[in-house]
C-alpha cells in the first residue's frame, strides 16, 4: 500500500492559508503561490501531495530550469529563503498548517524538498492522520 501525505500550508509572513479549492492539481486542492520568471508575474499551483512534481503555472511560461521567485498570494511578501539548493538555487520554505515546514527549490525542474518539523509530535501527527489503516 502507498501512503499519500497530504499537506496543507499557510504563508511564513502573514499566516494566511495557501490553499486554493478552485485549482485542483491531482484532483485535490492546491497550493497557491505568486511567482515571477524573469519579468513576468503570474500564478503557480502546485501539488498537495508531497512528493508529487504536479504544477500549474498561470500567467507565466513552463521554463525548464529557470529560478522562480515566490510570494505568498494574500500578502505578496516573498517566501523565506532558508538555504541554497545542491543545483545552486535558493530553496524557499511555507509553513504546514499543523506545525513545521515545507522546503522546496525554485527552480523549475528540480525535485529537492523536505518537509521539517521543530517537534516531533507535529511529523507523527502528519503521518498518523495520512495513515488510512488507522491501526493505532
Amino acid at each position: 500500500m502507498t501512503y499519500q501525505i497530504e499537506v496543507s500550508v499557510k504563508c511564513p509572513n502573514c499566516g494566511k492559508s495557501m490553499m486554493n479549492d478552485a485549482v485542483l492539481v491531482d484532483g485535490l486542492p492546491s497550493i497557491e503561490l505568486e511567482v515571477a520568471v524573469d519579468k513576468q508575474h503570474g500564478r503557480l499551483y502546485l501539488s498537495q501531495i508531497y512528493g508529487s512534481y504536479e504544477k500549474i503555472f498561470e500567467g507565466v511560461e513552463d521554463v525548464p530550469d529557470a529560478v522562480v521567485q515566490c510570494s505568498c498570494p494574500a500578502c505578496h511578501n516573498l517566501l523565506p529563503i532558508v538555504k541554497t539548493c545542491t543545483c545552486k538555487a535558493p530553496v524557499a520554505s511555507v509553513n504546514l498548517e499543523m506545525g513545521g515546514s515545507v522546503n522546496f527549490c525554485t527552480r523549475n525542474g528540480c525535485r529537492a524538498h523536505s518537509l521539517e518539523f521543530e517537534n516531533s509530535d507535529d511529523a507523527f501527527k502528519l503521518f498518523l492522520d495520512r495513515d488510512e489503516s488507522r491501526y493505532l
